[in-house]
C-alpha cells in the first residue's frame, strides 16, 4: 500500500471511502435503513437480502405499467448508499454519515438477475460472502479459508454453486468457506489477481513455511499428472468410478505449486472417492469436468 498510517487509520482506506461516498452518497440517514427494513448495525449479508426481497417485488420488469415504478430506483440507490457506508464502517470505524442520496439514477439489472444471480450464497449459513470490508480480517484471522471468487455472469460459477454448498456443509467446523462476488467487489477481485471465474483460493496466515514443509511430509495424498498417453485409460477404465478434481493449466508459470496440489488433495480426503487430483499440462483452454461429492453430482474447477 502507500502512504503513512496513524494507528488503525490509513490514508489509503480513507481515500477509498471518500471516493465511494462521493459516488453514491453524501451520508446515510436513518430513513435509508428504514426503507430497506434493516437496523443500523445490519451486516452486509442482511443488507443484500433485504434489497433482493424488495427488488423482486418492485422491479419495473415485474410492474411495467406501475406509475410508482420509481420506488425501485429509490430502493436501488439506497442499497448502493448502505453498501458503501457499510464498507467504510468496516474499513475505518469512523462515525461519519451521509445526509442525502444522489439525485442521479443508478444503474440496475434485470429482474432475472436479482432472482437468479444476485447474492447466490446469502442464504447459506456455512458460506461467508466477503466484501472488501471483511476480506482482510478474514484471511488474516489465522483460520484456514477456502474462498470461491465467482461472477454473476459466469455459467460455470452457477454450475459450481450446488457443489460449493455441499462442500461447505461437509467442511463446517474444519475450515472456513467463503465467497467473493465479482459483481459486487471488482476492485477486491482485481487486487487478488483474479482474472478467471470461478477461481478457488486457499488463505492461511501465521503459518511458518518450514513447519508447513515438515507437516506436508506426512500427507499421503497422491497427485497424478495426466497427458495424452494415459488420459483415456485412467478416465474410462482404471478409475472410471471415482470422483475427480482436475485443474488445467499451461506450461508458462500459471500452474499451482506441487505442495498446493497436495494440500488440496488432503483437504478433499473423503469427498473425492480416492482423493486424487489430476493435472493436465499444455491445455490453454479451461474445461470443467464433473466432480462427485458422495454421490451428488456437481462441478468444480480450481485455479
Amino acid at each position: 500500500g502507500f502512504g503513512w498510517s496513524n494507528g488503525s487509520f490509513t490514508v489509503k482506506r480513507a481515500i477509498v471511502c471518500l471516493i465511494l461516498i462521493s459516488l453514491a452518497v453524501l451520508v446515510c440517514s436513518d430513513q435509508d435503513y428504514y426503507l430497506l427494513g434493516v437496523s443500523k448495525d445490519a451486516s452486509s449479508r442482511e443488507i443484500r437480502q433485504a434489497f433482493k426481497k424488495l427488488a423482486l417485488k418492485l422491479h419495473p420488469d415485474k410492474n411495467p405499467h406501475d406509475p410508482d415504478a420509481h420506488k425501485f430506483l429509490k430502493v436501488n440507490r439506497t442499497y448502493e448508499v448502505l453498501k458503501a457506508e457499510n464498507l467504510c464502517k468496516s474499513m475505518t470505524n469512523t462515525g461519519k454519515r451521509a445526509s442525502r442520496i444522489s439525485s442521479k439514477d443508478s444503474i440496475y439489472e434485470s429482474w432475472n438477475f436479482y432472482r437468479y444471480d444476485f447474492g447466490i450464497y446469502d442464504d447459506d449459513l456455512e458460506i461467508v460472502t466477503l466484501g472488501r470490508g471483511e476480506f482482510d480480517g478474514a484471511i488474516n484471522s489465522g483460520e484456514l479459508w477456502l474462498i470461491n471468487f465467482h461472477s454473476p455472469w459466469c455459467s460455470h460459477c452457477h454450475d459450481l454453486a450446488s457443489t460449493w454448498r455441499e462442500f461447505a456443509k461437509e467442511m463446517e467446523g474444519l475450515i472456513r468457506i467463503g465467497a467473493v462476488n465479482y459483481g459486487d467487489d471488482r476492485i477486491l477481485c482485481r487486487s487478488q489477481g483474479i482474472n478467471s471465474y470461478p477461481s478457488l483460493y486457499i488463505f492461511k496466515t501465521g503459518m511458518n513455511p518450514d513447519l508447513s514443509d515438515f507437516a506436508m511430509q506426512y500427507v499421503s495424498s497422491t497427485v497424478t499428472e495426466l497427458w495424452t498417453g494415459n488420459f483415456q485409460r485412467l478416465m474410462e477404465t482404471d478409475h472410471a468410478s471415482v470422483g475427480w478434481l482436475i485443474t488445467f493449466c499451461i506450461n508458462t508459470g500459471d500452474c499451482l505449486s506441487s505442495q498446493t496440489y497436495l494440500k488440496l488433495a488432503g483437504m478433499l480426503e473423503g469427498l473425492i472417492i480416492r482423493s486424487w487430483i489430476f493435472i493436465l499440462h499444455g491445455v490453454a483452454r479451461v474445461r470443467v469436468l464433473p466432480l462427485t461429492l458422495k454421490g451428488s453430482p456437481g462441478w468444480l474447477k480450481v485455479k
